[in-house]
């Protein structure tokens, strides 16, 4: 078979049209920094990398929860660490009480402590953010009056938040209240009867009443277990912050090596993409001298042919 100059100049052509595609491909990639852009470009990449930007895309909504999660338990555990400092406060106050001291002392003494009662009331009806109490429960009331008593309206509706996939941890606790209906919380405890709250008032009633004798053989007791059911609120909400964090953790690690992954398949690796730009410019320059070549043995072949008279 007979390849005329023709046939060559058709593959010269081909080649050079072919090799002016790759370099369009290769300098959007260059330029745009993705070497994938549609499906078309490497469909099996392309499906992979879709399927781990649903993934990144999960476990950032994951990520955004857990911050809000580790807002709200830092806040529950900072609250509860004053709380407990107060209450401590308190059986200290009833502590220095003496059957000798005068009503004047004892008053004093009440004083101080009905400071403290302010103090737990800022604490346990402070607000978050966005502007609800943060141990209001779903009722979203203060859990304590203006006059230092509970607030029946508030309920015991705890809520938490799934940080991960089946992992959800408690991000909000209640103050409780005596009722009725009796609900639990970090100031009472209705399977005990332990009044945080109650129990300081009572407190500064018999100090203010002179009764010294009460002070110390009721209102310190009573203190104590108080100072106890507040300390478990601490724990459990320390726990809580350090599941948060942990779980923070693990999603920054696993985001991080989707990322890893995901830019693997999407972006340019701009070393080996200039390299192969190379490569084809050369390509490309040398098929266009062949085809000069060919070209012009192809017009003297032409004139040669061409009789003349």
């Amino acid at each position: 078979m007979r390849v005329t100059s023709n046939t060559y100049t058709s593959l010269i052509l081909n080649s050079s049209q072919n090799e002016q595609s790759q370099l369009a491909t290769i300098q959007q990639q260059i330029s745009t920094g993705q070497s994938i852009q549609f499906a078309s470009d490497n469909p099996l990449d392309y499906q992979e990398a879709a399927q781990t930007q649903t993934s990144l895309s999960q476990l950032n909504t994951y990520n955004t929860a857990a911050n809000e999660a580790s807002a709200l338990t830092t806040a529950n555990n900072t609250a509860m660490t004053s709380l407990h400092q107060l209450v401590a406060q308190a059986s200290e106050l009833a502590t220095s009480v003496t059957t000798n001291m005068s009503a004047s002392d004892l008053q004093d003494v009440g004083t101080e402590m009905s400071s403290l009662v302010s103090q737990i009331t800022s604490i346990t009806n402070q607000k978050t953010a966005s502007g609800n109490y943060l141990f209001g429960g779903t009722s979203n009331q203060p859990p304590i009056t203006a006059a230092g008593a509970y607030n029946t309206a508030t309920n015991g509706d705890e809520t938490s938040i799934e940080v991960q996939p089946g992992d959800s941890v408690q991000t909000s606790i209640v103050a409780g209240q005596p009722g009725p209906p009796a609900v639990s919380g970090f100031l009472y405890d209705a399977s005990t009867g332990v009044d945080v709250l109650g129990t300081i008032n009572q407190t500064i009633s018999d100090l203010n009443s002179g009764n010294s004798s009460a002070v110390l053989s009721n209102d310190l007791p009573a203190l104590n277990k108080s100072l106890d059911l507040v300390s478990q609120y601490v724990g459990s909400t320390a726990a809580s912050m350090s599941a948060v964090q942990t779980a923070s953790t693990n999603l920054q690690q696993q985001i991080t090596a989707q990322g890893d992954q995901l830019n693997s398949l999407t972006q340019t690796n701009l070393p080996d993409a200039t390299l192969q730009l190379q490569q084809i410019q050369t390509q490309y320059q040398a098929s266009l001298e062949a085809g000069s070549r060919i070209l012009g043995l192809s017009i003297l072949n032409y004139i040669n042919a061409v009789p003349t008279t």
